[in-house]
């Protein structure tokens, strides 16, 4: 019996087939071998930019190697800065160079690449496509004006026979070139797949020159914020000195001008009293002045602390009633205190809380026109007590009213109807209120007045029989 012959996929190709079939198959496996290529080398250049410590001169170096090793073809390569610098090599970032192919001798690696590349840096920082020694072949950007002979003439110098130039692109445009020198000429696919890479390159480069920029502006604003810090300890400082110095003599001033308005030095005539009285009332003002920028020199220190005992809040909110009545009257002011007829003793700082009541207060005369009213008002609920003083003033525009707590901040309009204000009177006022848990109440409506003042839960604050005064200063 015949044995069948053996069947195969070409057993019906004729010789013309089979040759067509295998040079077809040799073609996509270049192909494929190319693309291997190309994607091997973009895996080489993410992990070259993913590198820590280099600079971009290093990666460049290290991109055009990776390059010159991955085409067996390759002469050289090399990353240019459009920018240019002011070293010889003028905007070359870095370069790789094969060794020389067989009767190229003249071609010596780094120093032949090196004396072609230097006059011509400008020309190469331009070009865009590529050029080769086979006449049909030469592709240059028009746009950028480059010459295809002078490109052939540095092709001739560097011994090559096909030159491809890849533009490397940034966000804002053209940031350089990549260069990529070929032994042999080479085709439309070689240069598609270097597009690819130059793509990449382009990406590599532009990340590291901006990670070098950020990190050139962190460091900047690391000394920049070292030298603030430096010249905000100095200011603490000096306003720590300041205000202890000024303190003793305020007092003392303050101390001598009482005991004349009580008339421990003789009797006075009404202008001498009135007089006097401003006096008093303003070296008052600047006691508590010197208490806020010393209450502000602690809260940096961390040496801020709150003294509480019982305290008579609607007494407190008299005296400083009864301190600001006159400076009300010289400015065509109503001064109106609703005062309850009883109020419960509250576990507060004193001396601050009176600071607090003193500067919504003064603020409300400051900044409310002639023939205006203050109204200061003080009301307890069955779970809090709230302190209130309301005006018909300026206002605080909606633009200033995130900022207005913050330290030394006033707004445009309160500027321009007090030109010698700090800016620190409702920062610590709501630094005060907060460290002894409560909360501080505003609104206001530009042009037709506004509404300070705090809240503090009864709970936590109130003195009661079972928590005498005595036991609580403990």
């Amino acid at each position: 019996m015949q044995k069948a012959k053996p069947h195969t996929v070409f057993s019906h190709f004729t010789p013309g087939q089979f040759k067509r079939v295998t040079t077809e198959m040799y073609q996509r496996n270049l192909e494929l071998a190319q693309v291997n290529k190309t994607l091997s080398l973009l895996r080489t250049i993410d992990q070259i930019v993913l590198g820590s410590g280099e600079t971009l001169q290093s990666i460049a170096t290290k991109i055009s190697a990776a390059i010159v090793a991955e085409y067996r073809d390759c002469a050289v390569a090399a990353v240019y800065s459009r920018a240019g610098s002011a070293s010889k090599r003028q905007g070359l970032l870095g370069y790789a160079c094969a060794a020389p192919a067989p009767g190229q001798e003249e071609n010596e690696g780094a120093q032949g690449f090196l004396s072609a590349v230097v006059p011509n840096c400008d020309l190469l920082r331009d070009a865009d496509g590529f050029v080769s020694m086979g006449g049909d072949s030469i592709r240059i950007s028009k746009a950028l004006g480059t010459s295809p002979t002078a490109l052939r003439e540095f092709a001739r110098s560097l011994h090559v026979k096909d030159f491809y130039f890849g533009r490397l692109q940034a966000s804002d445009g053209s940031m350089g070139t990549l260069l990529v020198g070929l032994h042999e000429q080479s085709g439309e696919y070689t240069h598609n797949l270097l597009e690819r890479v130059t793509e990449a390159v382009g990406k590599a480069v532009e990340n590291k020159a901006l990670q070098d920029e950020n990190q050139r502006i962190l460091q900047k604003l690391r000394e920049t914020n070292s030298k603030l810090k430096a010249l905000d300890a100095t200011k603490d400082e000096f306003i720590t000195m300041a205000s202890h110095q000024l303190r003793t003599p305020l007092t003392s001033v303050k101390g001598y001008l009482s005991m004349v308005l009580e008339g421990d030095a003789g009797d006075l005539n009404e202008g001498q009293h009135k007089l006097l009285e401003q006096s008093f009332t303003s070296s008052q003002r600047m006691v508590y002045l010197i208490s806020d920028l010393l209450n502000l020199s602690r809260l940096n220190t961390g040496k801020f602390v709150i003294e509480q005992s019982p305290v008579d809040l609607c007494e407190v909110v008299q005296a400083e009633i009864d301190q600001l009545t006159e400076t009300a009257k010289s400015r065509e002011l109503s001064l109106v205190y609703k005062k309850p007829a009883s109020f419960p003793r509250l576990m507060l700082d004193e001396t601050k809380i009176h600071q607090v009541v003193m500067n919504l207060i003064d603020n409300a005369i400051y900044y409310t026109p002639a023939g205006g009213t203050v109204t200061v008002s003080l009301c307890e609920t069955s779970t809090a007590v709230e302190y209130t003083v309301h005006d018909t003033g300026i206002g605080v525009p909606k633009a200033a009213r995130h900022r207005l707590f913050t330290k030394f901040y006033r707004a445009q309009n309160a500027r321009q109807a007090r030109p010698d204000g700090t800016g620190l009177g409702l920062f610590m006022a709501r630094k005060v209120v907060a460290a002894q848990g409560g909360t501080i109440l505003f609104e206001s409506e530009e042009g037709k007045g506004s509404t300070f003042g705090f809240r503090f839960n009864k709970k936590n604050l109130l003195v009661t029989p079972e928590k005498p005064a005595a036991e609580s200063k403990a």
